[in-house]
């Protein structure tokens, strides 16, 4: 296992642009999903005036006083306030009756300071989920190839147990996609951005998960297929449309009932979860990993069977 390890790191290593291609793209779709997908639960109050009043997870948004009208009336927000210099308020304009704002402005704390939204992980987390989720077709494509090129014959022949083999090829290949992990993680307490109800500890031990799953699963269908141009197929016709069900573009709950129903068979529902809600989903979790572990199993089967 340990030559396996290390041939395959090397040859990963080696490879021209892929260690950095697993540490930067994954950043930039960091900053291009939050960019282009940022949604946001924090209301939206505008004010006109020079000074905007504190209030505690309400976003304020300096406005003249001709875009009144046209923010109440595109459903951008449900309120406007025109304050005075030091921030108080002289009138309110709804869209809405009993508008629920209001008591929340009136009732602030004056001596608060000024609320900003940082950068949410939940704008990305379901890409990087998806990413990781799918991250062992490459292993999958590897042993495909070995297939058809003989190597695994020649491997049997080396008195090495090919389970062996491949164990050592998956632990290289989960190790570098670690790295890219770490990097993530990094990026994502440097940069600010907000954690919701959960933390790092709690990102890094589902992104781990996500590799084990994942590892599990292509090896099973290394296992199944000759071609390894059908990985694609899979990655994007299968477990990208569960992830759509499963919200790693937008929030679940905007979503349709027949979505959230085929969201509950999808391991990126649960990981996801877990990290929005804060609290990791340990059932679910450990079911997914139990037969994620027994495809892999049958999987190495498959592939001793038809090497």
């Amino acid at each position: 296992m340990v030559q396996s390890f290390n041939f395959t790191f090397k040859v990963l290593r080696n490879t021209k642009g892929f260690i950095v291609s697993m540490i930067i793209m994954p950043i930039f779709m960091i900053l291009l999903v939050s960019i282009t997908l940022a949604y946001s639960n924090v209301p939206t109050v505008a004010y006109i005036g020079e000074k905007a009043p504190n209030v505690t997870n309400i976003k304020m948004m300096k406005i003249d006083e001709r875009e009144k009208n046209y923010f109440l009336g595109i459903s951008q927000g449900t309120l406007v306030i025109r304050t005075n210099s030091n921030g108080e308020v002289e009138k309110y304009y709804s869209s809405i009756k009993n508008n629920p704002l209001i008591p929340l402005i009136e009732n602030a704390d004056k001596n608060a300071e000024v609320f900003t939204e940082r950068p949410s992980i939940n704008y990305s987390i379901g890409t990087m989920l998806f990413k990781l989720l799918t991250a062992a077709g490459l292993l999958a494509t590897v042993l495909i190839q070995e297939k058809g090129n003989g190597i695994l014959l020649r491997v049997k022949n080396s008195k090495t147990k090919l389970s062996t083999y491949i164990l050592g090829k998956s632990v290289a290949i989960m190790f570098v996609y670690e790295i890219a992990t770490i990097a993530i993680l990094t990026f994502y307490k440097f940069a600010n951005y907000d954690f919701g109800k959960s933390n790092v500890i709690d990102l890094g031990i589902i992104f781990t998960v996500a590799l084990f799953i994942s590892t599990g699963i292509y090896i099973f269908v290394a296992g199944l297929i000759k071609n390894e141009g059908l990985i694609w197929g899979i990655s994007s016709g299968i477990i990208f449309p569960l992830g759509i069900c499963s919200g790693i573009l937008f929030p679940i709950e905007y979503m349709p009932e027949w979505m959230k129903r085929i969201a509950h068979i999808s391991p990126l529902y649960y990981m996801q979860h877990s990290i929005t809600s804060g609290k990791l989903e340990t059932v679910p979790i450990v079911i997914m990993l139990s037969i994620s572990l027994i495809l892999g199993l049958i999987g190495i089967r498959l592939i001793e069977k038809g090497r």
